[in-house]
Parts: C-alpha cells; structure tokens; sequence
C-alpha cells in the first residue's frame, strides 16, 4: 500500500531543513521517541527559544521503495554536513529503478511550481560558494558528460523560448564593463584551432550534401 511519505524538519530561527525522514502515519510529528542526539539537541534548542518544529510533507501516497529513493535524494540535496541525519537514508537502496525515478521527477516538479518554495531555496544557497574539490569533481563531470541530439535540440528550443531580459542584458554588460580579458594559453589556442578546423569540416561536408 502506498501510505508512505517523506518529510523534512524545518528551523523556524534560521528558516533551514535539519533533518529529512521517511514515515508514515504521524512519524514525522513524533520529535520524542528518536535515538539521533543531535536531532534531540536542536528540537530542544527551539523549545527553549519558544519555537515549534516546522514540520514539512515532501510527497505522500508513496510505497516504502519511493519513499526511501526520495529520502536518500532529499539528504544528498541539502548534504550530510548541513543535516542532524546519522545517515544517507534509504535503508540500503542505493539504485531505485527508472520507474522510482520518475515518480521522484514528478514530486519535486511539483513542489517547486510553487514560487514560495523556490525563493526559500534561493536563499538558503546565496552566498555559498563552492570548495575547489567540488569545482574539480564538476568540471571533471561536465567534461565526461555528453547531451544526445535530441536532448541538444530541446535545450536549444527552450533557451530560445526563454530569451534574456534587456534587464539581464544591462546587467551582463556592466558585469564585463572594465574586465579584461585573461592572456590566452598555448593549450587554449591550440584547442581553438582544432574548434576552427572542425567547424570548417562540417562546413565543407554540408556544401557536399547540399
């Protein structure tokens, strides 16, 4: 039966998730019966500043298999250092399926329809920024990473829909006012080079087909 739920426990002081579970029935608003000490130090923290737990429901109506698949999303997404969880969640499930997957796709589109929910979001990562380690691990990954054709082509059309504001356009150009540019490298021009002669092969090849 799909009775199952994920949840996450919100500071009304700080306005940040501190702790993210899955349950059913009334776990999520049981804050007594837990054996996680650092969890039980904040609630008390609050109740002592005369807070309440903010309490959350992410999804509902969700089988126990979702409902772990979503938690281990949920903690991965905030990060263990920014958590009082003991664990990545999940009990153990470490590969949902793609159908598992979906449904996760499908509760978090919903949830940030919601403007309120983006703003807070927002906020809580301004200002943060990124270690070099996560830099390289990004960079590394983006490298590897290749888009399919039609992937391309659907990104392509949405950024078109989209366009940029003459808002962002002004500030984008006061952004680069002053900036100069960096010496190019020898690896970069090579790099270019190769960019440029690609392109000219393409070139050649379409006027071939045409």
């Amino acid at each position: 039966m799909d009775v199952f739920y994920v949840y996450e426990h919100w500071r009304p002081d700080t306005n940040t998730c501190f702790y993210v579970g899955k349950g059913k029935n009334k776990r999520a608003w049981d804050l007594k019966n837990r054996k996680n000490p650092h969890f039980s130090s904040v609630v008390s923290k609050l109740t002592a500043l005369g807070f309440a737990v903010d309490v959350r429901l992410i999804a509902t109506n969700l089988s126990e298999q979702d409902a772990l698949a979503l938690e281990i999303e949920r903690i991965a997404f905030y990060g263990m250092e920014n958590l009082t969880n003991m664990t990545r969640g999940g009990d153990g499930l470490v590969n949902p399926s793609a159908e598992v997957r979906q449904k996760i796709s499908v509760a978090h589109k919903k949830r940030f329809e919601n403007p309120e929910e983006r703003a807070k979001i927002g906020l809580k990562n301004k200002g943060k920024k990124a270690s070099e380690e996560t830099k390289a691990k990004i960079s590394c990954a983006m490298k590897i990473r290749r888009h399919s054709e039609e992937t391309k082509k659907i990104m392509s059309e949405a950024a078109k829909k989209r366009g940029i504001s003459h808002e962002t356009r002004l500030k984008i150009n006061a952004a680069r006012t002053g900036l100069k540019r960096p010496p190019i490298t020898d690896e970069a021009r090579q790099n270019m080079r190769k960019a440029a002669k690609l392109r000219e092969e393409k070139k050649r090849l379409q006027r071939r087909e045409a």
